[in-house]
């Protein structure tokens, strides 16, 4: 199997994960020792270049010249749910993901997928392959979408209540379009991550407005704007928020104007948006590793890092883990 020098790098960034290759007859990759495990020329020839564009965010162009059935396994190694979109030029072939999901890939289809367990397999048979998409968290995601929640799909993806599956459909002009552009980016360095974390921001406009049958009318720019502004107030010290009417007042909106345009921009009140909004900054910190528990909470406000704990664990489903408590220099 052809590598290309980006997918060495996204392991470091993107979303990491392993491949291995096994024949109809269970001659398995792993069988081999690791420095002759690529896919011989004779079976096919694979180009999966993944652009790491963040942490937990990748698109990437795979092609394969397949001349002998061969199945092609995944598997995510950071245990994390993703979101997987992808547009397959040429080439049939079937998956089979972990979770018990199964279906065809056809030539000129499109792909919506949550997914929560590790591994998907892929069944080609000869022919030539070739597949644009790309691949992100529900972390990233949320960053992606600036705590916006653009409709129930997507909400119950970033909470983790989500059901996983693969939606499949006709592509639009516009996913074409896009999915085209990745493949034949003209760009190198700086410029091409620049320009292909655009194409990931436009890929998931398109295929969550298309797929996602809940998707409601994007608010007009004017509440888009003020309801930024709005966050921007409220969070500029999560310890010491204003309260609502007076983040209203600095918008020039009424109270009840106020609670509208977030309802429209991010899908929940103020106050829920801020709570939440807490708790998710709560998370980026505990993740750097250099924070306690007690620490997070009294950054955040908190009078008792109890509450912080009971907060946190129903927003994400497991207690608060961070640094070691500081040593107490009185003791």
């Amino acid at each position: 199997m052809e590598e290309t020098s980006e997918v060495a790098g996204a392991a470091a960034m993107g979303i990491a994960s392993d491949s291995r290759w096994m024949l109809p007859n269970g001659f398995d990759s792993l069988d081999l020792p690791p420095h002759e495990r690529l896919l011989p020329d004779s079976v096919a020839q694979v180009s999966y270049p993944q652009f790491s564009l963040r942490p937990g965010l990748e698109v990437y162009t795979f092609e394969a010249r397949v001349r002998a059935p061969v199945d092609l396994t995944y598997e995510v190694l950071s245990g994390e749910p993703y979101l997987w979109l992808a547009l397959n030029f040429s080439g049939r072939n079937l998956y089979v993901h972990d979770g018990g999901l199964e279906g065809a890939i056809l030539p000129t289809s499109s792909h919506f997928a949550m997914l929560r367990d590790p591994s998907s397999t892929f069944h080609y048979g000869p022919g030539h392959h070739v597949t644009s998409g790309m691949a992100v968290t529900p972390e990233r995601l949320s960053e992606m979408l600036q705590g916006q929640r653009p409709n129930r799909t997507i909400a119950a993806f970033l909470d983790g209540t989500f059901d996983p599956f693969i939606a499949s459909a006709a592509p639009t002009a516009a996913m074409r379009t896009i999915a085209e552009q990745i493949a034949s980016n003209p760009y190198r360095g700086v410029m091409e991550t620049l320009y292909l974390e655009g194409k990931a921001f436009e890929m998931l406009a398109e295929y969550m407005s298309a797929f996602c049958e809940d998707a409601v009318p994007a608010p007009s720019g004017r509440a888009r704007r003020l309801a930024l502004a709005a966050r921007d107030i409220l969070m500029a010290d999560p310890a010491h928020p204003p309260r609502i009417e007076e983040v209203a007042a600095q918008v020039g909106l009424s109270q009840r104007r106020l609670n509208e345009v977030f309802r429209e921009v991010f899908g929940a009140s103020p106050l829920q948006c801020l709570v939440r909004w807490r708790l998710d900054l709560a998370h980026q910190w505990l993740g750097r590793g250099d924070l306690s528990v007690k620490q997070v909470a009294h950054r955040l406000g908190y009078a008792h890092a109890s509450n912080f704990s009971l907060a946190f664990t129903r927003r994400f489903g497991h207690p608060p883990t961070g640094a070691p408590e500081p040593a107490d220099p009185a003791g």
